[in-house]
């Protein structure tokens, strides 16, 4: 179950839970109280909007928080409330001479509740290298969780993805390079004339439910989310995709602690009739996904394989891709890692028969600062849908990570 624990709960908060010494765990906390920043957002004029604001905001909310920490826990048991909060700040030099940068700031807030309940919300800011600001609301959730041979868990609101490996890399310090998989934003060449343009598999927080259960050496969950991971929907934003109704069904198997091999099965709409006038009916998508977590020592290795089929008016299409991804601690400070990735789309156009291919390798290093800050340096070439060059780009990032109890 050790294993079952590690991958199943990073999906909403389970760095917290890594170093909890119960099986009932308190986890993530944000910097934020919910409603504060539920007001403060609303009333926010996002052209107006300027990075020392929030920075302001974040820490001082950061130390508000802290404080109730401390107290809670002369008040209460130990870890009713647990904080969890990051901030990444990066700098990318393509070959060609363009640059960018960006900032994300996330932070994660459970509060215990009686009865083997927990409350958990995920407020997340990030400054795109367009220069343009995006905040959300990634998890909102009220989870219930029961240990013990079986251990059972139940989370019901805005959820944490329940498909792949990739998602749980969506928070910086869990992220060993600077950029994360394609298959996550990339866009896949169009599927048919007038259809929305989908991912692989998007980066995916949907309201739903989720139930999962685990044993020593297996897990299973089944979920349901009203959003296609095919076309991500924002918690703020407009010009959404319609909501759809998928079912996901996943299980794993950890023959031993460091090995996990698993999969799901996702099944739901993608496209609805009349979103152009080619469009006549509604359109469902398979996601059939197989990853594998291996740990040894001071060595980490994972993957995943993906394989969506979306109906369209000729037919269905075929989409895959798979990433694998490496991370060698080198000493106390210092660790590399490594990911090679590859995803597959047919074409629309006779100009460009057969399938068309997006490839990329990225190479990081890293040090560790402080156990709170770590700095890295990374190199990326990938070769997008329909072009023949590799682009290269240079990154340099620097991750905060702190661990509020």
């Amino acid at each position: 179950m050790e294993k079952v624990e590690e991958v199943e709960e990073v999906r909403a908060s389970d760095e917290v839970r890594k170093s909890a010494k119960s099986d009932q765990l308190i986890h993530t906390l944000s910097t934020y109280f919910p409603t504060y920043f539920s007001t403060y957002f609303s009333t926010f004029e996002l052209p107006n909007f300027h990075f020392f604001h929030f920075f302001h905001f974040f820490h001082f909310s950061t130390f508000l928080l802290a404080a109730g920490v401390a107290t809670a826990g002369q008040l209460a048991r130990p870890d009713v409330v647990a904080v969890d909060s990051s901030i990444a700040v990066d700098r990318t030099q393509a070959i060609d001479g363009t640059d960018s940068s960006g900032i994300t700031m996330d932070a994660v807030t459970a509060i215990g509740l009686p009865g083997g309940f927990e409350a958990i919300v995920r407020p997340w800011v990030q400054k795109t290298p367009a220069g343009e600001w995006n905040r959300q609301i990634w998890v909102a959730t009220l989870r219930y969780e029961r240990p013990g041979p079986i251990g059972l868990r139940v989370d019901a609101g805005l959820i944490p993805s329940p498909i792949g490996l990739a998602n749980l890399m969506l928070r910086p310090q869990l992220n060993p390079t600077v950029s994360l998989p394609s298959s996550l934003f990339q866009s896949l060449p169009a599927v048919e004339l007038g259809a929305p343009r989908t991912t692989l598999l998007g980066a995916v927080y949907a309201y739903g439910a989720n139930a999962s259960a685990s044993g020593r050496h297996w897990d299973a969950r089944a979920a349901i989310i009203d959003t296609s991971p095919l076309r991500p929907r924002r918690t703020f934003g407009q010009n959404n995709p319609p909501r759809f109704n998928n079912l996901v069904f996943g299980a794993g198997v950890t023959p031993f602690v460091g090995l996990r091999v698993g999969g799901s099965v996702t099944h739901g709409g993608w496209e609805r009739a009349g979103e152009s006038p080619l469009i006549v009916q509604n359109r469902d998508a398979t996601i059939v996904t197989i990853e594998s977590e291996l740990s040894y020592r001071y060595s980490r290795l994972l993957g995943e394989w993906v394989r969506d089929t979306i109906e369209t008016g000729g037919g269905n299409v075929i989409a895959t891709g798979w990433f694998v991804q490496g991370q060698q601690t080198i000493t106390p400070r210092w660790f590399a890692a490594v990911r090679v990735e590859r995803m597959a789309s047919p074409a629309l156009t006779s100009l460009t028969p057969g399938d068309q291919h997006l490839e990329g390798v990225e190479e990081t290093i890293g040090f560790r600062i402080t156990p709170d800050v770590t700095v890295r340096a990374d190199h990326r070439a990938r070769r997008l849908f329909g072009r023949t060059e590799f682009d290269h780009q240079v990154a340099v990032s620097a991750v905060w990570w702190r661990r509020w109890r």
